[in-house]
């Protein structure tokens, strides 16, 4: 008798589901999608310089005593540049051909630097420069500085929406109107990478590098649909 029952109701409970999702699946009028976007340029404060040390020898261990060398000389002038974050970057070694035929090793590491002084880093480059060559120099909005001017420009981004929906409605002589989804996108354009070469050692003087850190634009975007109540 109890499983009997149990059936009896069973049916009645999923045609009320059914009906429950159908209801929620119906169509919405008077819908309107939009977009408003605000951005600004901002001043570079991080330097990002890649550095590397090159080689050659036809005995791959001497090869590696080399680059070795030269990175340990540039890490301990490095590192006493509190200011600065150092790391090494990729070890490549490949062989040095000519006519097929097989004449030695040829390598090369990179050295990373980052920080915001830009004046103290030029400097260490400078002196870098006696054994290591420069491969890019390149600047962008530290993270710090770039989520301080997203959430100045958010907050202006949504004002020029609510701006946008009301024109709407206005012109379409609705009473008001309803958010009904709505996103916010940020987005950063950096410059192209001002300097960039690569010069034997012998050829570069231990002097600063001059560079100008320039600006990157940071836009925020917002999105969404609104729904007009009309007459």
């Amino acid at each position: 008798m109890f499983r009997l029952h149990s059936k009896q109701h069973l049916y009645p409970l999923v045609f009320m589901l059914v009906m429950a999702g159908a209801t929620a699946e119906e169509p919405r009028y008077n819908q309107v999608r939009l977009q408003a976007q605000q951005s600004t340029s901002v001043s570079n404060d991080t330097m990002h310089v890649t550095m590397s040390t090159y080689g050659e020898s036809r005995d791959p261990a001497d090869l590696a005593r080399q680059i070795n060398s030269d990175m340990e000389w540039a890490l301990t002038l490095a590192k006493a540049e509190s200011e600065i974050s150092v790391r090494t970057g990729n070890y490549q070694t490949y062989p040095v051909l000519h006519k097929n035929e097989h004449k030695g090793w040829r390598g090369q590491q990179n050295l990373e630097l980052e920080g915001e002084d830009t004046r103290r880093i030029s400097d260490l480059v400078g002196k870098l420069q006696e054994r290591l060559q420069v491969k890019t120099i390149r600047f962008s909005v530290s993270d710090q500085k770039r989520h301080a001017v997203e959430n100045r420009l958010i907050g202006q981004a949504l004002d020029a929406f609510k701006v946008r929906a009301g024109i709407i409605g206005d012109n379409l002589q609705a009473s008001g109107y309803r958010v009904v989804d709505i996103n916010v996108n940020t987005a950063i354009q950096r410059p192209p990478v001002p300097y960039q070469a690569r010069m034997s050692a012998a050829s570069m003087e231990a002097a600063p590098v001059a560079v100008e850190a320039g600006e990157s634009d940071v836009t925020v975007t917002v999105s969404g649909t609104i729904e007009l109540q009309l007459p």
